[in-house]
């Protein structure tokens, strides 16, 4: 990774990023395996889509409105999120139902790292989540969806005539304890196999959580950072390595 003492806004954003219809966000690269040392601003542009909040709520798009979200610096990328906002995150294309994501992360004080996966989620009958993580300092927690009422019933008909997705989320399905120290680099490998997602940090197991429907063919990763109050909190991911899992044990 180049050495810098500049630090480059990139990124772009689609208003519609956040709505499921397009999670899967075009992006150009090739959706076997890959990896992603954020050293080519050029390539990561070209491959990686971005969504996120102004503090006052908004959707922006456009590169200039994401230098607020992402920077590359030192070859490294930094992701900021403002407060209790939900957390800006990136998507990047990917092929496979059975996967594995490796990467590294950062975590600063109030902060939290989010990597998911996207794509024809069964149960909601959209394109949208279908597994992940987040990640504090003292936890990592399986997130989850399922449908707010029952299919067929007469809330969810109307849902559908709405054109709104029967969707109730799960933000903690499942959570453990860990010890995570701040500002220092943390190694993160999920796989996906089947409904179950496993998630091991520095080379132990953290968790494994049984989905809902996880088993769904996986079109984009996600990755995210969060906070918990109102200041700007930063979030650092680096060397992320994505790779289909089929025929492999």
């Amino acid at each position: 990774m180049p050495s810098a003492n500049t630090i480059r806004s990139v990124g772009s954003i689609d208003e519609s990023t956040w709505r499921g219809d397009v999670l899967q966000a075009a992006a150009l690269a090739d959706p076997t395996s890959w990896s992603e040392d954020f050293s080519d601003e050029a390539a990561f542009m070209s491959n990686w889509s971005s969504y996120g909040w102004l503090p006052d709520g908004k959707v922006v798009s456009g590169p200039e409105n994401m230098r607020r979200w992402w920077q590359i610096h030192g070859g490294e990328l930094r992701g900021q999120t403002f407060g209790k906002l939900h957390p800006s995150g990136l998507t990047r294309k990917i092929s496979g139902t059975d996967v594995r994501l490796s990467l590294r992360f950062k975590l600063e004080e109030g902060g939290m790292a989010a990597v998911g996966f996207n794509g024809p989620n069964p149960i909601l009958e959209a394109n949208f989540h279908l597994a992940g993580v987040h990640i504090r300092p003292s936890s990592i927690t399986a997130w989850d969806e399922e449908n707010l009422h029952p299919k067929g019933s007469p809330e969810a008909e109307a849902l559908k005539r709405q054109k709104k997705m029967n969707r109730k989320f799960i933000p903690a399905a499942k959570v453990e304890k860990v010890a995570l120290a701040l500002g220092v680099w943390h190694d993160l490998v999920i796989e996906m196999r089947g409904r179950t997602i496993t998630a091991s940090i520095d080379g132990k197991q953290a968790l494994t959580y049984v989905t809902n429907a996880g088993d769904a063919p996986k079109q984009t990763v996600q990755l995210a950072v969060g906070g918990g109050s109102r200041d700007v909190v930063n979030g650092w991911y680096d060397d992320v390595r994505f790779e289909p899992l089929e025929g492999k044990k």
